[in-house]
């Protein structure tokens, strides 16, 4: 930014529109590598904290008393993990197109801009979990705090932090609808979409059952 080459194709850096032939400049260049590091340092975080919940929880702490802001944030770390190398790749990927003149997303060159779609986004929507998972398991801690009563349903709740960090994994074409996938693909990722709304609601009742009672 101090040199007036910030990022300049939308968050989601889409092919080919970031590739030099559109982009000429050094703003996709810092996008690729910003990105890259982050990826990585990111991911190495998350191996931390849960390395950190699995081996260090203090004496009697067992797996079905941890509070569920830890839950949330050993999920998004999972997911974080599982999530965050494939824009690790895309970015790699993005970087050698735009550097070294390969064809990844270059359609009459072999290429596909699908890839670069795919790559992005199987990250960029488990990534609305990492991000609202340890936010939701915040709330899930204080309003039992102020209530001064348990959180409702704390099983189902630390169940449903989980199902949520999965099924995020299983709709990120709903991104995607407009690119010409197949039908059945569609009807899948459509699915998946309406399926999540169950485990990432439940928390919500909890807090509302909590408050009520």
């Amino acid at each position: 930014m101090a040199i007036g080459q910030a990022p300049n194709d939308g968050w989601f850096g889409y092919a080919p529109f970031s590739l030099r032939p559109y982009n000429p400049g050094l703003n996709m260049d810092f996008y690729a590598l910003g990105l890259l590091f982050l990826t990585v340092s990111t991911t190495v975080g998350a191996i931390n904290f849960i390395g950190t919940v699995m081996t260090m929880r203090a004496p009697g702490m067992s797996l079905n008393r941890l509070p569920i802001f830890v839950y949330g944030t050993m999920t998004a770390s999972f997911a974080a993990i599982f999530a965050l190398p494939a824009l690790t790749v895309g970015c790699a990927f993005l970087y050698l197109a735009r550097t070294f003149h390969m064809h990844f997303f270059d359609a009459a060159n072999g290429g596909s801009p699908l890839l670069w779609q795919h790559l992005f986004w199987i990250l960029g929507h488990p990534w609305v979990y990492i991000i609202v998972l340890p936010a939701m398991g915040m709330i899930s801690e204080i309003i039992p705090t102020f209530c001064r009563r348990p959180l409702v349903g704390y099983s189902y709740v630390a169940l449903s932090t989980i199902a949520t960090g999965l099924i995020g994994f299983g709709v990120w074409v709903h991104h995607m609808f407009a690119t010409g996938l197949p039908q059945v693909s569609v009807s899948f990722f459509s699915g998946a979409s309406f399926l999540i709304t169950i485990p990432s609601a439940i928390a919500v009742f909890a807090w509302i059952a909590t408050m009520w009672t």
